[in-house]
């Protein structure tokens, strides 16, 4: 007698999601996500009831040059450390199947191709949930790039008003929807997220959409800058501003965003990543659900060492 299809399920996941795992198929057709993972801007790591980030946000404010040997120093209390706090995001990809569809598949291997084409689909709709809700705000307590990185600089991710708390703003600009001054606008704020040459916290990606993208692209001169030999020879193209790698993902928009993976992260539960969980037979129906499920959220630990240009018209 045929394996059931739930059976198929249980036995094929962990291969199927295996093989998507390598790294010829890991974030394979997600532009950002592919990104993110060579900056190392992501992370596995395990979650609490929320996700912390330590803030070293100011100077000493005792520190001062001494008058004579004998000045006094300031002796209140250190006060330099605070932190950001992230309420963790959830997202479940359902498969659904009715015992129609074992009765539709009788063969063994009409099940396999089934099971492993539902797989396989809810896997790469997993990662491309993920990319099309980093281009918007909150997603269901999920942050997008428009929370983290706001066009006014200020917001409150993390807990933390900007409004209030100049030192968490990042920096922001404009740029003309005719890309005559995109490089020079790419470069006043990306200089402003560098606080300086030498930065080890530099921008260290940018991404947008194909819009923007084109325009830069074609302000570029005739010797264009590629980065990144593993990736061009893959059949991607690796193009970059300055030191940092630029990519544009189909879900982005006419914003172009710069982040260093050091300061900005996608934080994925290690114990709940891609997971799948337990099988469920759907009330009043003859059918039955099992989901891909994964815990995450985007953080930053230096909001100011990223930033994000808006397009305006020309004019």
């Amino acid at each position: 007698m045929p394996l059931a299809i739930e059976q198929i399920i249980a036995a094929s996941y962990p291969g199927v999601l295996t093989a998507m795992r390598k790294p010829a198929n890991q974030w394979s057709e997600t532009s950002l996500m592919r990104a993110l993972e060579s900056t190392k801007a992501v992370r596995r790591k395990a979650f609490g009831p929320t996700l912390e980030e330590t803030l070293d946000y100011r100077m000493n404010p005792g520190a001062a040059f001494l008058a004579t040997d004998m000045t006094d120093v300031d002796l209140s209390k250190t006060d330099v450390l605070t932190a950001a706090s992230f309420d963790v995001g959830e997202l479940a990809i359902p498969i659904v199947w009715s015992e129609g569809d074992d009765v539709k598949n009788p063969t063994e291997n009409q099940k396999v191709a089934l099971v492993e084409s539902l797989l396989e689909n809810g896997i790469n709709t997993h990662d491309d949930k993920i990319e099309q809700a980093l281009f918007g705000t909150v997603t269901n307590k999920f942050n997008g790039f428009q929370t983290v990185l706001p066009d006014n600089g200020q917001g409150t991710p993390g807990g933390i008003d900007a409004a209030t708390e100049v030192w968490w703003r990042n920096p922001v600009g404009t740029y003309l929807d005719d890309g005559t001054d995109i490089e020079a606008a790419m470069g006043t704020a990306f200089d402003a997220a560098s606080k300086g040459s030498g930065s080890t916290l530099k921008p260290n990606l940018l991404f947008t959409g194909p819009g923007p993208y084109g325009i830069y692209m074609g302000a570029l001169q005739t010797m264009q800058r590629f980065v990144n030999t593993k990736e061009a020879d893959a059949g991607f193209t690796s193009v970059a501003f300055r030191t940092a790698s630029f990519v544009f993902s189909q879900y982005g928009n006419t914003r172009i965003y710069g982040i260093n993976g050091k300061s900005f992260h996608l934080d994925i539960s290690k114990d709940a990543n891609r997971k799948l969980l337990e099988k469920q037979m759907i009330p009043s129906k003859v059918a039955w659900v099992r989901k891909i499920y994964s815990a995450l959220q985007l953080t930053t630990n230096n909001k100011s060492r990223g930033f994000v240009l808006t397009q305006v018209a020309a004019p």
